[in-house]
């Protein structure tokens, strides 16, 4: 039986009413569940399987990137890709011995991206990766406030208020222990790792009260970056790879939720590498203090660091193996 335009369009209609209803209701709902010690175990172990695979890359030769793992012609492509000015983005799974990491009553977000800045170099780059005061220029207006709060050689403590406008306003004070691997003259990388995230009861106000921690929408419990940069064809390689943790998704809701969380986060992957070209390519306009210490360092002979057209993604889903230390090709999980 043939359905009508004007009955397709009212059956279209109705489907998009009752998806706004129903996030609307996991909206609702999102207060209900505490972070756990649970889940926080299970995520720390992802992270920790995760790590132990990313530590294999982490020299001065050798592949580096995670595109340098793929097959000869993938690489080809991607990194083709890359110097044409778009970013890869994928999504990722990290598996213990070849089994799934279940998070119980949590859900982990695991992506990967990487983008190419042409006549750059590896300096200029470290310098704004470490313009931690000027965080909040650089990644407005996810960023809204950053400074270091403490450091020792090549470790600092770190502070951000973050902010997200979708699906939903929410703001967050967060801290960070954060570590910079010198690798090689062509090579760093540096990991981020959270320590403290608390919710701010009302996002527009900078300096308002918090929920406690871990009692709050659930929206993020956990937030783990690892960079790495990489000099060579002229310019500089740049690669984030960022596990978080957030509550789990009823799974009634599912087929409507989890479809806006990966769009969200792929846009949050995308984001993240634009701001940090654009800062690199121009820091005297977005990471003043980077083009300080980068105006120091051609003066003095020194190395010392501070204390374009949006491109399109490519986000084909994919996987880790811990077993055997590279990506591999997987479905998306759900």
């Amino acid at each position: 039986m043939r359905v009508s335009p004007t009955n397709l369009l009212r059956r279209r209609a109705t489907r998009a009413i009752v998806a706004v209803f129903l996030a609307a209701v996991f909206t609702a709902t999102c207060l209900a569940l505490d972070m756990d010690e649970a889940t926080i175990k299970a995520f720390d172990r992802y992270a920790e399987v995760a790590e132990q695979q990313m530590q294999s890359a982490l020299r001065a030769d050798g592949p580096f990137l995670w595109i340098d793992f793929r097959p000869e012609s993938t690489r080809k492509r991607l990194y083709a890709q890359l110097r044409s000015g778009q970013f890869v983005i994928r999504q990722l799974d990290t598996y213990d011995d070849g089994r799934e990491i279940k998070v119980p009553n949590g859900m982990v977000h695991h992506w990967i991206g990487l983008a190419y800045v042409p006549g750059v170099t590896l300096k200029s780059a470290e310098a704004v990766l470490e313009d931690y005061e000027d965080y909040a220029q650089i990644y407005a207006p996810q960023v809204r406030r950053s400074h270091v709060y403490g450091r020792d050689g090549d470790e600092f403590q770190l502070y951000m208020q973050l902010y997200k406008d979708s699906p939903r306003r929410v703001s967050y004070n967060a801290n960070f222990d954060v570590q910079r691997i010198k690798l090689g003259p062509d090579r760093i990388a540096s990991s981020s790792i959270s320590t403290r995230i608390a919710q701010l009861q009302d996002p527009s106000r900078p300096d308002g009260a918090e929920y406690p921690v871990g009692q709050d929408s659930g929206y993020l419990w956990r937030m783990n970056d690892y960079w790495r940069y990489e000099q060579k064809d002229g310019g500089v390689y740049m690669q984030v790879e960022a596990i978080s943790l957030s509550r789990d998704v009823p799974t009634f809701l599912g087929w409507v939720v989890r479809p806006i969380i990966r769009r969200v986060a792929r846009e949050t992957i995308a984001d993240l590498l634009e701001a940090n070209r654009r800062a690199i390519k121009n820091p005297q306009e977005y990471a003043p203090h980077a083009a300080g210490a980068m105006a120091d360092s051609g003066a003095n002979g020194s190395s010392s660091t501070p204390s374009s057209p949006k491109a399109k993604a490519d986000s084909t889903p994919l996987a880790h193996d811990a077993k055997n230390g590279a990506p591999v090709d997987s479905t998306a999980r759900n």
